[in-house]
This record gives C-alpha cells, structure tokens and sequence, in this order.
C-alpha cells in the first residue's frame, strides 16, 4: 500500500492509520500488564521476606533457651555471633528499606499524607508499586540510583555486610558459605558489547516499577543470607546435642491417688523439647521394660509440636502398670531410644453417704452427714438438690431441707476431684420427713395419774421433749399454756401462763384444789428451729 508506484486511495491510508493506532494501543496494553506484573512480584517478594524474618526471629530466639537449657558457656561463642549477626543484618536491611521509600519519593515527588496527631503536621507514608503515581517513568530511577550514585553505594553496602558475616564462620568454612550465600556485587555484565558493573546492569535506564521491586529482592536476599548464617551458628553448637526450642516445668506423682495418712510425693523437673520435631512412641500394659525388639506387641502413641499424651483407659479395678519406648533422631540423624515405666491403680467409684443419727432427712433443720471415698475429703463434694448442704469440714455436711419436700425424695450425689477432671463416685437416695411433735410434761415426767398438790408445786415447769428414740439434739421452748381446773363437775375459768412455768395463780388455783380435783394442762405451744407447734392436752388427778 505505501509503494509509489501506487498510490494510496483515502481508504487504504484510513486503514493504515486504524493499524498504527491498533498497534499502539496492544503497545500500551503490554506495557500495563507488564506493570501488574511488577505490582504482583513486589508484593510476592514483601510477603516471603516476612515469613523469613519471622522464621530468623524465631531461631533467635532458639538461642536464648538453649542457652537456659545448655547453660551459657557452652554456646558463649555461637549466641554472641547470631547477636552481632541480626545487628547487621537490621542494619543493612534499613538502609535499603529508606533508599526504597526516597527513590518512590524522588519519582512521585514528597508525597504528603494528613496524620492525625497533635501538632496537625503532614509527613512521608511508606508507599509501595502498586500506589505509586509514575511506576512507568525511566529517567527519575536512572538519575537516582545511577548518576546520584546510590546504586554503587548501596553494592559498597552489600559487599561489606557479606564480608562482615563471613567473619563469624571458620576461615575454613567462608569460601563454602559465600557461595551460598550470594549477594555477590562484584559481578560483571556485557550488554550490546559493553561491560557492566552489578549496579549499571540492575539499575541503568529500568522503570522505576523494576527499580522498586529489585530493591524488595535485595531485601530478601539479605534476610535469606541471614537465615542461612543463623543454620550455621545453630550447627556449631555440638553436632551431638539435641536442639530443643520449648522449655517447661513438670511435675511428676509417685502415685495419682493418696490416702488419708500417707504422704504425697512427685519429682519436680526441668523439660526441655522440640516442638518440631515430634518423637515416635509406644506403651505396652502388663510390661516391666519395653525394648525395639518387643515393639510389635505395643500400641504406638500420635503427637504433635514435640509432645505426646498417654491416654489409657480403664477397664479393670486395681494395680495396673506399663512400659514404654520413645524414639527420637539425634542431630547426626540417627535414631535414639530411651525406655519408661509406670504403675497406677483403679479404683471402682463409689462412695458412701450417711445420715450420722438416722436413715432419713428432717424438713427445717440441720441434718448432719457425713460422705466419704477413696480421696481425700477436701476433694469430696456433695449435691443435694433443692437443699442447702454446708461443709463442715473432714467430709462432713449440714444439709437443711425445705419443708415442701416433705413426703418426697431427695438423690444426694457424691462427686471428687481428680486432677482438672471431676468424678461421680455415688448416688443415695433419702426420704423427707416431717419433724415428728414433741410431748409435753410437767417437770421431769409428770404427764397424767393421780399426783399430790406438792409434787406438783415441785415441778412447775411445762417441757417439750422428742423423747429418747429421736437422737438429734433438738431443743424445744415453750412459749404459753393453759391451766384448766375441773372441781366436783365444774370448770373453772382458764389461767393462761406465758412460757413455760406455772404462774402464781396457777400455783395458788392448785394448792387450793380439793381431792379428785382435775387440772387440765391445754392449748401448749411451742417453738424450734423445726417450727411453732401446738401440743396435746394432758391432765392429772389431785389425790
């Protein structure tokens, strides 16, 4: 179409020029998917970098138990080579951390964000590719890093932490570690004939998108490198020491159940383990000693994070005993046995529960009980629902019950602390009854008969007692009576007495009275902690 020999019609140049702007346009297309690219690498690499410092955290922090478990002198030398190790490696990542922040403000120029402070001042936020402003512009990332010279410092900078590093490993090991190390800034680089140093062949004439992204990789390759120097200081502890990296203190009981009398007895020890590493093991019941060879026989334990639980149930009653083996791998790899044994005894639950003066519970006082198991009685509780049960100490219980549930029944359950767990040892269960009345009497015994005026007038006290068959030890007052006097066929007007003594014209009506004279004793009220009750009338004949 563009020969000369024959020329363009007005269509054929309209379609030309539809093709330019078609290709510009799939031009401008790569060119932002190429910038997506950048945005999608920087924050890959912001990531990994992350998860590595958290890792290089964690293994510094590695060194600070061992030196608790191993004691400070044995790994003197390695722990105080990963403290100048992680100095500078902050410091070398710093660096490059603000010569990123200044070149993302050299090319979007001081980007100012509104804080919310006191002063109401602005200042710089850290920004990344993906909200840069000029990710495309060439001419700003070649000025900063190439004529300012950054890009030869920041190599000087990567050159001298490498060689710093290196120093803390054997002259014998440097060359070894350098290698894998990288970071190597003295490279050189040929492009179009031409002979480039590390910094003109990673920052000469690149988008400031590429820029910025290389800068977060330089990042992670020094946080790499660090990781690597931190496996060589762990190795150089002892090939033959465990490495643990969790410290705990356990106690371990002689015996998990105690009686009254005898004494409780653990050993108290430091643990140390791998929490990633977690050992093989296996128990066998009935067994004094477990060896690899009798492995077959055994059941093999699951873990996880450096520990394994025993759970072993229980299906017999009595002295029950194991033994065990663990298998862990030593640093060199290879495999480790270490033997463990142990007895314990079951015990079926129950428990006994007693009304401590007789079989059935009283509504409206105290019912003393006493409960108690194969525990200590600090660890027995008891539950009488719908009642108020109150310890009393050494297993025993006051237990007060309602008067709505005369009649019915109540299931009293006895349960003991074991560990962090809670056990039912037994249930019982009690009838409610009502507090049977109590007679009344005129002094010792004087209820009924043919009396003398003077023994009467001896005795001039009206009790309320349960009598001998009813053992708690219930105490009665009486709060009023009446005397009735009955002479050859009359009544005479009742003498109302307050508490529980005669009054003085009672005394007087009696000593009055004739022969086959009746006095009525009647309407006596009385009160306890069971409640106000009105007693049966009594009589006795004058003789």
């Amino acid at each position: 179409m563009g020969a000369t020999n024959c020329p363009e019609t007005p269509r054929q140049k309209m379609i030309q020029m539809m093709y330019l702007v078609y290709t510009a346009m799939l031009a401008l297309n790569v060119s932002a998917e190429i910038l997506n690219a950048f945005i999608v690498v920087d924050d890959t690499l912001a990531i990994s970098t992350r998860n590595a410092t958290q890792q290089n955290y964690s293994d510094y922090n590695w060194f600070e138990q061992q030196k608790t478990i191993l004691g400070e002198a044995k790994i003197h030398d390695a722990y105080v080579n990963a403290q100048t190790l992680r100095k500078e490696t902050n410091q070398m990542v710093k660096y490059i951390e603000n010569m990123r922040q200044d070149l993302i403000f050299y090319v979007d120029g001081d980007t100012l964000v509104e804080v919310k402070n006191d002063k109401g001042k602005k200042e710089k936020v850290t920004t990344t590719v993906a909200n840069m402003k000029a990710k495309e512009n060439f001419d700003k990332p070649t000025d900063y890093m190439i004529n300012k010279k950054h890009a030869f410092e920041l190599a000087d900078k990567i050159r001298d932490y490498k060689k710093n590093i290196l120093k803390l490993a054997k002259a014998s090991d440097r060359e070894r570690l350098s290698a894998g190390i990288g970071l190597d800034v003295d490279q050189k680089f040929t492009k179009e004939g031409a002979v480039q140093s590390w910094a003109e062949h990673n920052f000469d004439h690149i988008i400031a998108a590429a820029a910025i992204t290389l800068l977060n990789k330089e990042i992670g390759e020094v946080r790499n490198a660090e990781s690597m120097m931190l496996a060589y200081l762990k190795a150089s502890i002892s090939a033959e020491d465990f490495k643990f990296d969790q410290v705990t203190g356990r106690s371990i009981p002689k015996s998990q159940m105690v009686f009254a009398g005898d004494a409780y007895e653990a050993d108290i020890i430091v643990a140390a383990f791998d929490s990633k590493s977690t050992p093989e093991v296996w128990y066998k019941m009935g067994a004094d000693t477990l060896t690899v060879e009798g492995l077959g026989g055994a059941t093999k334990l699951e873990g996880e994070n450096g520990l394994v639980k025993l759970k072993i149930g229980t299906s017999g009653t009595g002295e029950q005993k194991y033994a065990g083996l663990i298998k862990i791998m030593d640093p060199s790899g290879q495999p480790k046995y270490y033997g463990f044994s142990d007895k314990y005894t079951v015990l079926t639950p129950s428990a006994t529960i007693a009304a401590d003066k007789m079989n059935v519970l009283y509504a409206g006082i105290a019912n003393p009980v006493s409960v108690s198991g194969p525990v200590a009685p600090d660890k027995l509780s008891v539950s009488f629902p719908g009642c108020n049960a109150s310890s009393q100490g050494a297993g025993k219980f006051n237990v007060n019950v309602p008067t709505s549930l005369i009649g019915k029944t109540v299931q009293a359950t006895v349960a003991a602390k074991v560990g962090e767990s809670t056990k039912t040892l037994g249930t019982t269960t009690f009838r409610v009854k009502r507090v049977p009345d109590p007679k009344a009497v005129l002094g010792a015994n004087i209820r009924g008969g043919k009396r003398a005026k003077a023994e009467l007038l001896a005795n001039p006290v009206i009790r309320a007692t349960m009598g001998d068959d009813f053992v708690y030890d219930l105490k009665w007052s009486v709060n009023s009576f009446r005397v009735i006097i009955v002479s050859k066929g009359m009544e005479e007007p009742a003498i109302v007495c307050q508490g529980g003594s005669l009054s003085d014209k009672a005394k007087s009506a009696i000593q009055k009275a004739s022969s086959n004279t009746v006095i009525y004793f009647s309407d006596i009220k009385v009160s306890s902690e069971a409640g106000s009750r009105t007693l049966d009338e009594f009589s006795v004949r004058i003789r």
